[in-house]
């Protein structure tokens, strides 16, 4: 039987080799080419089409945004009043990929904005959320409703199966377990196409979020089902992309 054995001057020395190769080693995000396309998509709810979706991922000069705008469809128009809108910027330079604002608000309704600010230099997070503010300490990568698109296309380029990240949700920063669970089909207006399928669990929370995304293009969700306990999912399918050519 061999024994590895480390004095504390070399096992000091490990240590600071792995803090090293944590520190030069590339963010995750940060390997996946980015490209812009502008999505619609039909929301369903319960089993009944409530409402037409639309996703678009655009860049200038190192500065992306993905954004996002739902509005109620039909009949339905006349009771739902709610027409959300989220946005989340983020740069890519030098290899790095940062947040640098998330918006979520609602057209018809100003009072329920709210907007988080990253300070990457000082390590905060400026949160304004029903009126009041707060700061939120910046330590790690952090991802949200958006930026998870971002992480399950470089969870697939490195074929990584699972991950837990820091997960921006209503003003705080909570733990989130992201898990490739394999590939399947999905059927997109009569056809059927092959999908990367990945679940999201927030600790704390009763809901998994699961995402289907074109194989060819890992950066397009194809449909996202919203699963909670005791009720019916909430359903995005992907109606139609253009990408932007």
């Amino acid at each position: 039987m061999i024994r590895l054995c480390l004095n504390s001057r070399s096992s000091s020395i490990v240590s600071l080799l792995l803090l090293a190769a944590s520190l030069f080693s590339p963010r995750l995000a940060a390997e996946v080419p980015l490209r812009a396309f502008t999505a619609s998509y039909d929301l369903y709810q319960s089993g009944m089409h409530i409402a037409v979706a639309q996703l678009s991922l655009q860049g200038s000069e190192g500065l992306w945004r993905w954004r996002m705008t739902t509005k109620a469809r039909g009949v339905y128009a006349l009771f739902i009043k709610k027409r959300p809108y989220s946005e989340t910027s983020f740069t890519q330079d030098n290899d790095d990929i940062q947040l640098q604002q998330i918006v979520v608000t609602d057209s018809a309704n100003d009072k329920k904005r709210e907007s988080a600010n990253f300070d990457w230099n000082n390590g905060s997070i400026a949160v304004l959320r029903r009126g009041k503010q707060n700061q939120l300490p910046l330590n790690a990568e952090v991802y949200d409703y958006h930026s998870i698109h971002l992480l399950t296309a470089a969870m697939h380029l490195r074929q990584m199966k699972n991950i837990t990240i820091d997960f921006y949700l209503k003003g705080k920063l909570v733990k989130s377990r992201v898990v490739f669970s394999g590939e399947g089909d999905v059927d997109i207006d009569g056809k059927s196409i092959g999908a990367l399928i990945f679940e999201q669990v927030i600790v704390r929370s009763n809901s998994k979020i699961k995402y289907y995304y074109d194989a060819n293009n890992p950066l397009l969700p194809l449909r996202i089902e919203k699963l909670e306990s005791g009720e019916s999912p909430t359903i995005l399918s992907l109606r139609e992309v253009d990408w932007n050519l």
